[in-house]
């Protein structure tokens, strides 16, 4: 007598729902850590000269406790995220997927590194900016040392985001072929356009379009495959008994 699968295909599909949400819930947290570094409301046009004067205008409440330590926190979510991506990756692929896992993830844990840095720069430039040596050497040295993250963090990214662009389009995920469009990558490329947006939300746009277009990732990715098994090889299983 045939058994029903559903309770089982929902308990299987549970674990990578949930990652998905944790992966969407981190890229929120890493942006709203972005908007307590030097957020504010204007036209993405004036982004750059504005910051400065927003951080130096800041508290170090402000900077310490609600910018740079979510970073930690935020990555951990991210990287449970991940898992929800490489569980949508097909077993025929799994090694590519293991690869582009482990791109994502190192992007995570050194982005991270990079965001809990930004507090030391910006502490630097509130003391240090317009002032002379030794402050000036100080904030030079701190902007520096928070480069180095900032410019390593998204190699391992991209090798993550070119594997899931070859996989999805070639039929390797259970990812409709047009999501290669959200692909964090994709975005990033048209994030230029984001200086054009007007006020209120063109500085919110530019400050946190790199988390803003992981965040938009997620959420793609947890829609296209909110319906499929717990992975690839649950949903090749038979339904029924």
């Amino acid at each position: 007598m045939p058994v029903s699968s559903e309770p089982s295909f929902r308990a299987s599909a549970l674990p990578r729902r949930l990652a998905g949400l944790a992966g969407l819930a981190g890229s929120l947290l890493f942006f709203a850590g972005d908007m307590l570094f030097y957020g504010y409301s204007g036209p993405g046009a004036d982004f750059s000269g504005e910051m400065l004067a927003t951080v130096r205008q800041a508290s170090t409440e402000r900077l310490l406790f609600g910018g740079g330590l979510v970073g930690p926190l935020a990555a951990c979510l991210c990287i449970a995220g991940l898992w929800h991506v490489y569980r949508n990756v097909r077993p025929q692929a799994v090694w590519a997927g293991w690869v582009m896992l482990f791109g994502f993830a190192a992007l995570m844990v050194v982005g991270s590194a990079g965001h809990t840095l930004w507090t030391a720069k910006g502490l630097a430039i509130m003391d240090c900016y317009g002032e002379g040596a030794p402050c000036s050497d100080l904030l030079a040295a701190t902007k520096s040392y928070w480069t180095i993250p900032y410019n390593l963090s998204p190699v391992p990214g991209y090798l993550g985001a070119v594997i899931l662009a070859v996989l999805v389009l070639w039929g390797k995920t259970w990812y409709p072929r047009w999501t290669v469009l959200a692909n964090p990558t994709v975005l990033i490329l048209i994030l230029p356009l984001a200086a054009k947006l007007p006020a209120r939300f063109g500085s919110v746009v530019v400050g946190g379009a790199i988390n803003l277009s992981i965040a938009i990732f997620f959420l793609v990715s947890l829609l296209t495959t909110w319906t499929q098994g717990g992975s690839a090889e649950e949903t090749q299983m038979p339904q029924a008994l």
